[in-house]
């Protein structure tokens, strides 16, 4: 708001006398002069007395009282008003509503114009905050983070961990839900305060609507400055224009929602069997599945996850039903065979995750979709267990790392190679000494059935010179593969020989 509309308005009220324009700068707060002020803000009307400014120079902006020493003050080249005495406060309580009102006119305009230049639902996040002094949230009606702001840090631990996982646990929003406070919450954008036990600070939150319909929720932490009268008003035009915002520039980040896809999220943020019936009762699926957990290799944006990988997915399998879950997708195909995904399938699935740049998780086969959240950290685990052994798969079946699965619950890993068979150890010492490669030799034959064709080509060598290496093999191990709990002892031992060796 300007000096001279500020001053205008003013006038209406009570008189005020102007002794220079200069609308240099936007007014967006008040404070009364206190004396001890060390600098002044070129956005403040300061209002008091001239004694109180000292030997320091005028403000920007000021409305002081009138009396001898101010008659000095006629060609000051600031914005400078005189007022009577008597009406002093009377002027600060008229001149901060009307800055007030006139900020939460523009601040709509101002975030609006924000999100069209930078196309960022974080950018518009980030000056909402500015404009709190707080930090927000925004959240879809089913507590998945949509955006934060990341101006001020958010040291509550609670939020923070809902943040990192980007969405909010079933418990969580059980506990939510079950407030007084949440249930008796008004159908419309007017904030409420709300609090728990779990979380030290107060949250200030506001219902998002688009074309009538409930999306989400947008909430201010209190965690730089305390809720205020001001907040409630400005947290509501924040709101406002979070639905216009997401709605116009970011429609993505609210998919359309099926029972099949609200089921399958339900499950994943850990809601119980029991809760769920009435959503299973009504939906068909098929007699085996798998779970399917999708990860981008490089982050492409929610917008190509969900427009482009979870359209092209759906195209592939068919019959393919989807959520969307820690900035991946947690999906359930039906697989074709009768004992799960076909060769066929997976090839597809390892084609589309070249071209697609992701990462699939694939779980065992299963046949009641209660066992889908299991299953679906199963799809998890195994793309965790790819990260960390580097097999440089793109598709990960669960059922080729369960081993690895099992090794990660040892207590003591450090232990583990005290059971590999000592067939390994010599071997390894073999190649160091003479420069050989017995050891991959070995690992390559039995991971190729024992085969000699494949293991030779495997190792790019003549089935001669694999022929020479086994029989080396042989005579320093004196191991018999025939034997097949010796051969289960042996890939035993080379899988912990990976595993550990990659601690």
């Amino acid at each position: 708001m300007l000096f001279s509309e500020l001053i205008s308005s003013i006038s209406e009220k009570i008189p005020v006398r102007t002794v220079s324009i200069s609308d240099c700068f936007d007014i967006r707060d008040t404070a009364l002069l206190d004396g001890v002020q060390d600098d002044f803000q070129n956005d403040v009307l300061y209002i008091g007395y001239y004694e109180q400014i000292g030997s320091k120079n005028l403000p920007t902006h000021c409305v002081l009282v009138a009396s001898a020493a101010t008659e000095t003050l006629e060609s000051a080249g600031n914005d400078l008003a005189l007022a009577e005495e008597q009406k002093l406060f009377f002027l600060f309580n008229l001149a901060k509503s009307l800055v007030d009102a006139s900020r939460s006119k523009g601040l709509y305009a101002e975030l609006m114009d924000c999100a069209a230049q930078t196309k960022s639902v974080a950018a518009f996040a980030n000056l909402a905050a500015s404009k709190l002094g707080n930090s927000i949230i925004l959240l879809d009606r089913d507590f998945k983070v949509l955006s934060c702001s990341n101006i001020y840090p958010i040291d509550d631990p609670l939020w923070a961990q809902n943040i990192r996982q980007g969405y909010c646990s079933y418990e969580f929003i059980s506990a939510v839900n079950d407030m007084e406070i949440v249930k008796n919450a008004p159908k419309t954008s007017e904030p409420i305060v709300v609090t728990c036990y779990a979380s030290p600070l107060r949250k200030l939150s506001s219902k998002i609507f688009q074309s009538g319909h409930m999306i989400g929720f947008v909430v201010m932490l209190e965690n730089e400055n305390p809720v205020s009268p001001q907040h409630f008003e400005l947290l509501r035009i924040v709101s406002t224009a979070s639905g216009d915002v997401i709605s116009k520039f970011a429609p993505y980040l609210l998919p359309d929602s099926t029972q099949y896809q609200r089921l399958l999220y339900e499950m994943v943020i850990g809601a119980p069997a029991d809760k769920l019936v009435s959503y299973i009762a009504k939906l068909v699926f098929p007699e085996h599945m798998c779970a399917v957990r999708i990860s981008q290799s490089r982050d492409l944006g929610q917008k190509h996850l969900k427009e482009q990988i979870a359209s092209k997915l759906k195209t592939l399998i068919p019959g393919t039903q989807l959520t969307y879950h820690e900035n991946g997708i947690a999906a359930l195909l039906s697989p074709s065979g009768a004992s799960g995904l076909t060769n066929e399938q997976f090839a597809l699935l390892g084609d589309f995750a070249k071209t697609e740049s992701v990462a699939i998780g694939v779980s065992n086969t299963f046949f009641k979709i209660e066992d889908f959240a299991r299953n679906y950290s199963q799809a998890c685990h195994a793309l965790e267990l790819e990260n960390r052994l580097r097999f440089g798969q793109r598709v990960c079946k669960f059922a080729h790392y369960a081993f690895f699965g099992l090794l990660g619950t040892v207590k003591n890993p450090e232990e583990l190679s005290s059971f590999c068979h000592p067939a390994l150890s010599r071997l390894h010492s073999y190649d160091s000494e003479n420069n050989t490669e017995l050891f991959r030799t070995l690992e390559t034959y039995l991971s190729s059935d024992c085969s000699i064709k494949l293991c030779s080509e495997k190792l790019f060598i003549h089935r001669n010179s694999l022929t020479y290496r086994l029989k080396r093999i042989f005579e320093l191990t004196q191991i018999d593969l025939c034997d097949s709990n010796t051969r289960f002892l042996l890939e035993m031992s080379f899988g912990i020989g990976r595993y550990v060796g990659d601690e």
